[in-house]
This record gives structure tokens, C-alpha cells and sequence, in this order.
């Protein structure tokens, strides 16, 4: 079985171990037969879209684990702990595209919805991280999927715009997608005003790379330059949630990835992501994940499957 036990930090998107060119994007693939395949639960700050050819794949994405099967399409944003593992003696192919979040910066809305928006709706919203498209759709996916495989191998000139181009593509019918089934209501959120947005978007970089420092809404208000009251209506419009939840869940998220680190304790993990107390932690933990830290970390250290969805 290939494997990898031990939960990391994956820095490198380029996944083949090969030195090469650092550029904003990889496109790679895993076949397997017999020997089956598992890695282990991890992170990174690029995006990630693995799309399951043949065979099925488990994945797990934070605490909810479920069965991918082929033709299936997983969209992992970045900074969430995830795992993949396939079974022995069940053949399975699947591709990982890996892209950075900047490669979708000439279009300012769509790294917003991807990076800032879409990563809080899809957990507490009911949007699916995990996509089957129906038959229609499928043919002209796995070969916009295939042929930017393709040109990623054989780095022909000007392959790039070729693999660029075949990402906006598969990211706009992703975005579409969840928008007609889960949230058709969604666009009327965004707000047409390019200074606001921009002004939302600095503070939003703020709480990501920040977990740890406290930052009220005053503060908040103040960076976009709005009062408390136009600020917090502001960003419930735009977010679909208040300010202070939008915080706690990007605690939270910060929290699964140290609690894949085994030498730091609960109460260590609390401070590093702003909570005064391991109790106050612990409470609000529970509530958004609906398990304790002490089980997630260790499932997550066990590679325990847990709950299986099946698609």
C-alpha cells in the first residue's frame, strides 16, 4: 500500500517529489490495483480538487468522512485538514488538481466566493464539498480534466495558459453548480461595490491569518470604515452570518490543524487560537464540529474512518 501515516503540513503542491519550476498550479494522478493507497490527514494554503475517474476513494474533510465514487468531483479549500485512503484489491484512479489561490486574482469576486465565502457556507450551509454531476456534464468534465493532465505532463509552449484556462473552466461549472442546487439565492449577497468589497477582503485576510489575536467588530468596522452598525449589516449581507461566527469558525479551523500536531495539549491549542479558557474551547468546538477535540484528534491520529456518507 503506498503510504504516508503521519499527519503533516504539505507546503509543495507538486506532489510527484520532482524539482521543478514553482508555479501556481499541479495536475496529478493516482492509479492503483492491489496495493491500495492512504494518506494521512493534512493541510496547505493552496486549493485542491481531486476528481475520482475510477474505483471510489474515502475522504474525509475535517470530521465527516464519506465514500467518493468515479465521477465523482471534491473540492478541499485551502487551510482544511483532510485525508484520503483507498482500499486494497479495489482499483482506482483519481486526479489532484492543485492551484494557488492568486492564479484566480485577475478576478477579484471569484477568489473571494472561492477562498473567503464559499469555505464557511459549505460546513454550516449544507453546500457539498463532494459534487456528482449528472451524465450530461460528466463526458465534457473528465475530458477538460484529462487534457489539462495532459498538458501539465507534456509542458508544451504555452501550456500554462492551457492548464490556467482549463481550471477557470472546471471552477466555473463547480461555483454554478453549487449555486443551482444548494444556494441560488447567493449572488444577490455579493454587493456591487468594488471599495467595500475590497475593504470586506483585507479584514477577512486579517481573521485567517490571524486566528489567535482577538478583533472585534469595532476594529473590523474601522478597517472598512463604517460604523458598528453599517459594518455588522454589511457583513451579514455579504456573508450570510454574523461577524463573531465568521471568527469562531475560522478559530475553529485553525484549531483541527494543531490538533494534528500530538505534542501540543488542548489547553496549548485553545491559547494559539485565541480562547481564554480549554473549556470555553472545548464547548465551542463541540458545538460547530459535533465532537469533542480530544475524539477528532484522535481519529484524526488513528486514521479512523468514523461516519461513512455514501454518495
Amino acid at each position: 500500500m503506498i503510504q504516508i501515516n503521519q499527519p503533516y503540513f504539505e507546503q509543495n503542491k507538486n506532489q510527484s517529489g520532482l524539482r521543478d519550476i514553482d508555479r501556481p498550479f499541479y495536475v496529478g494522478i493516482q492509479n492503483t490495483e492491489d496495493e491500495g493507497y492512504q494518506i494521512a490527514s493534512h493541510w496547505h494554503y493552496h486549493m485542491e480538487i481531486i476528481y475520482v475517474s475510477a474505483g471510489n476513494a474515502w475522504i474525509t474533510i475535517g470530521n465527516e468522512s464519506f465514500e467518493a465514487t468515479a465521477g465523482s468531483f471534491i473540492l478541499i479549500h485551502p487551510c482544511e485538514v483532510h485525508s484520503v485512503r483507498i482500499a486494497t484489491n479495489q482499483p482506482s484512479r483519481h486526479y489532484v488538481i492543485g492551484f494557488d489561490s492568486e492564479l484566480l486574482n485577475p478576478m477579484p469576486q471569484l477568489a473571494f466566493e472561492l477562498q473567503y465565502y464559499l469555505p464557511y457556507t459549505t460546513p454550516l450551509y449544507g453546500l457539498q464539498k463532494w459534487i456528482q454531476p449528472e451524465s450530461t456534464d460528466l463526458a465534457p468534465l473528465h475530458a477538460l480534466v484529462e487534457n489539462m493532465y495532459r498538458e501539465y505532463q507534456a509542458k508544451a509552449f504555452a501550456f500554462e495558459l492551457a492548464v490556467s484556462s482549463s481550471i477557470y473552466k472546471l471552477i466555473l461549472w463547480l461555483l454554478r453548480y453549487q449555486r443551482t442546487l444548494f444556494s441560488p439565492s447567493a449572488a444577490e449577497n455579493i454587493i456591487d461595490d468594488s471599495v467595500k468589497m475590497a475593504a470586506l477582503r483585507e479584514v477577512l485576510i486579517t481573521i485567517n491569518e490571524n486566528s489567535s489575536l482577538p478583533i472585534t467588530v469595532e476594529e473590523a468596522a474601522k478597517m472598512c470604515m463604517m460604523s458598528y452598525s453599517q459594518f455588522a449589516r454589511f457583513f451579514k449581507q455579504v456573508m450570510n452570518t454574523t461577524f463573531t461566527q465568521y471568527v469562531m469558525f475560522i478559530k475553529i479551523r485553525r484549531a483541527e490543524q494543531l490538533l494534528l500536531d500530538h505534542t501540543k495539549s488542548i489547553t496549548q491549542i485553545a491559547l494559539e487560537t485565541g480562547f481564554q479558557t480549554s473549556s470555553y474551547f472545548i464547548k465551542h468546538f463541540k458545538r460547530i464540529k459535533g465532537i469533542s477535540p480530544k475524539r477528532y484528534r484522535k481519529e484524526r491520529l488513528h486514521l479512523e474512518v468514523g461516519a461513512v456518507k455514501s454518495l
